[in-house]
């Protein structure tokens, strides 16, 4: 019996040892969280998010104010010595002040960012040189005026957007960003989409500079 005891002593000692330990001894590392993401560390510098696209630098970049975030290589339409867009297949990427006016996956380009072309100038050009009429003008106006997406079914073309593709042959990928391409659009790789797409928002604004 008292080998008992001093069993059960030794026991309840041993015990009582391990939960003062337990309650004493510092708690483990929390894990550590997931990577702060893009649109997290976006979120965190002040000012408006805007997009600054520069042809003549193959670059598109987002600036949070003045300070210029990320930049991001990419390239233009087929008609790109041409100059600004001036009509419906041209091919060429046009200039000035838009926003973003669609947002939406795609089949053919991954992930499509709409701007707002054609713009008031253009409209107005294409007013002056009779391409579009009165109505016309009228409505393009109206859209820019309320933010929403101008037509696209005028003579002055439209469906202008920043995107990605969609490629069946992946060997193809170096292309996007090797060569203009499109017939006017801005065209990045995918995973550069992604992030874009993953920031911004409808009414964006977004400047192409020559």
């Amino acid at each position: 019996m008292a080998r008992i005891r001093r069993t059960l002593s030794v026991g309840i000692r041993t015990l009582f040892a391990v939960l003062v330990l337990s309650v004493l001894s510092p708690a483990p590392d929390a894990p550590v969280g997931p990577a702060v993401t893009f649109a997290s560390f976006l979120s965190t510098l002040a000012g408006q998010l805007r997009v600054v696209i520069w042809k003549s630098q193959y670059t598109v970049t987002l600036y949070k104010g003045d300070l210029p975030v990320k930049t991001y290589r990419a390239v233009f339409g087929r008609g790109y010595q041409d100059g600004d867009k001036e009509r419906s297949g041209d091919r060429r990427t046009p200039e000035g002040e838009f926003y973003i006016c669609t947002m939406n996956h795609s089949k053919r380009f991954y992930k499509f960012m709409g701007l707002s072309y054609p713009g008031l100038k253009h409209a107005e050009h294409g007013l002056r040189t009779r391409m579009i009429s009165r109505f016309e003008y009228a409505s393009i106006k109206k859209a820019i005026d309320e933010q929403q997406p101008p037509p696209w079914d005028t003579r002055l073309g439209g469906a202008v957007g920043i995107h990605g593709r969609t490629l069946v042959d992946p060997s193809a990928s170096r292309l996007i960003t090797s060569m203009n391409w499109t017939d006017g659009c801005i065209a990045l790789d995918n995973t550069d989409v992604d992030e874009i797409y993953s920031v911004v928002s409808l009414g964006t604004p977004v400047t192409i500079l020559p």
